[in-house]
């Protein structure tokens, strides 16, 4: 193990001492654009999780306001030899049905989500453990197929679920009746009308300062905007720019701006043609203007991005250039291609996701016509959005944000590497590359594989790269709640005044 590597894991012996103990009081409400179809956070990719699940459920690591690893439910972690993880977790953590948190339960969850009969859309995010031994009952080791560097923040977004619970009610249970170790337990799920979770008293930071949380799916944002304006509820999220300059007009309310971790990007589908030519991927990048669509679309709320990665993710290489826009060559590219008189394509795009998602996809259909495109764009509701892209039925293009609180390269790996889940698009070089990053230990040399597959992605056109989102959110000024970079909906420290 290299010194540098040794640093860092022993900087993750830094403890997090549990928040005095709250009286929680009152109720706050959530506007949220849609219901999640499960609520077990094993069996639940959609990012729903940020917004519900963090009050739910804890992982064995966490990320503070600031992008640090942090300890959560282990209190430590440290590289034994190249292959070997070992956590130390906290004491006395409980779930809500009292059932103790230990090793077992770290055993059970990781074994449960790599058991192939469970078909977990989240195996892929530990694929390369291949064991977990229970040394006592507060340290767990897990061991990987190979050196596997990004662990720790693969873990970040890994919640613990209960042995005993989950054995006796089965997926059903946890899926429609979910116990955690969060700092909110499950109360009642209704679909499409609420969600309700209440202060969990014993949990290990201490009880939080609000009594009781009821989230409400309102999947478009007008109406989200009027909820917030009546008084229905306290906090919206992914709020358009021109109703976020009407709602800072409006006494009792704040809008909050914060520069994310999360990307918009367009996925392209070069499994099939036109786009398995990379002439027509590289066409559709210099057919667009993204700073353009920042300004006159997302009203200056949004950073360019030359690449897949964003600057706060490990990997990230500002030297990496882009596509500057240049239809003209576009259109020479298509002809090379065989389409000289022009390009039938479709764009697809959820409504309400995003930060101005459809109005983004619309601009940029308008930019490719100038480019020799002729596209057509689609628009659906997020689940059944989602619900296409998992099941591989995007034909060309479409639209897709990335991030969240892992911030380290290998996230892409389940997006882009066919040897993830590689849904639509596969490049020897680029597996070549995202599997070297992943086993290199030493930090300088693993930074400087990603700059590598920056540079080879954008020569092969992967995506058409757009932006770094600002994510806006409104609330009501009763509300004391400071917004995270990575959409984690964090209400553990929030109060109602």
């Amino acid at each position: 193990m290299t010194a540098r590597l040794l640093l860092a894991a022993l900087a993750a012996l830094v403890l997090v001492s549990p928040a005095g103990a709250a009286d929680p009081k009152g109720e706050l409400r959530v506007a949220i654009p849609w219901t999640p179809e499960t609520l077990d956070p094993t069996m639940n990719l959609s990012s729903i999780r940020a917004a519900v699940g963090v009050s739910i459920f804890d992982s064995l690591v966490g990320r503070d306001g600031d992008g640090r690893l942090v300890p959560e439910l282990a209190e430590s972690w440290r590289l034994l030899d190249d292959r070997t993880w070992q956590f130390r977790l906290r004491r006395d953590v409980v779930f809500h049905d009292g059932e103790p948190f230990n090793a077992e339960a770290v055993r059970f969850t990781v074994q449960r989500v790599l058991d192939p009969n469970q078909k977990s859309p989240n195996r892929a995010n530990i694929a390369e453990v291949v064991r977990v031994d229970v040394v006592d009952d507060l340290t767990v080791n897990l061991i990987t197929r190979q050196p596997y560097a990004p662990l720790p923040n693969r873990l970040v977004d890994f919640p613990m679920v209960p042995p005993k619970y989950t054995a006796a009610h089965g997926n059903p249970g946890l899926a429609l009746r979910p116990v955690g170790t969060g700092a909110f337990r499950f109360v009642e799920l209704v679909k499409d009308e609420r969600l309700i979770v209440e202060a969990f008293e014993r949990h290990w930071r201490g009880a939080p300062g609000i009594a009781r949380i009821v989230f409400r799916p309102i999947p478009e944002p007008f109406t989200r905007a009027a909820a917030l304006r009546n008084g229905e509820v306290d906090l919206i999220t992914t709020v358009p720019p021109t109703l976020a300059r009407e709602l800072e007009r409006v006494a009792g309310l704040r809008v909050h701006r914060v520069p994310s971790t999360w990307q918009i990007y367009l996925g392209l589908n070069a499994f099939r043609k036109p786009l398995s030519d990379a002439r027509v991927r590289q066409a559709l990048n210099y057919a667009t203007d993204v700073d353009a669509i920042i300004k006159n679309v997302l009203d200056g709320d949004g950073r360019r991005l030359p690449g897949p990665f964003t600057p706060a993710m490990f990997g990230y290489d500002p030297a990496v250039k882009g596509y500057a826009p240049d239809p003209v060559r576009a259109r020479r590219l298509l002809a090379e291609a065989g389409y000289p008189d022009g390009l039938e394509i479709t764009l697809e795009s959820p409504a309400g996701r995003y930060q101005g998602d459809k109005e983004v996809a619309e601009a940029l259909g308008g930019q490719w016509q100038k480019a020799g495109f002729k596209p057509k764009v689609q628009v659906a509701e997020w689940g059944a959005y989602f619900k296409r892209y998992l099941g591989k039925q995007f034909q060309d293009a479409y639209l897709l944000g990335l991030g969240g609180p892992m911030q380290d390269a290998d996230e892409l790996y389940n997006l882009v590497s066919s040897k993830g889940r590689g849904l639509y698009y596969k490049n020897e070089r680029v597996d070549q590359l995202f599997d070297l990053g992943r086993a290199t230990l030493d930090q300088a040399k693993r930074r400087a594989v990603y700059g590598e597959l920056a540079r080879a992605m954008v020569e092969d056109a992967t995506w058409v790269f757009l932006l770094q989102q600002v994510d806006v959110y409104a609330t009501r000024e009763r509300l004391v709640w400071t917004p995270r970079a990575d959409q984690w909906m964090l209400f553990h420290p929030a109060a109602l005044k």
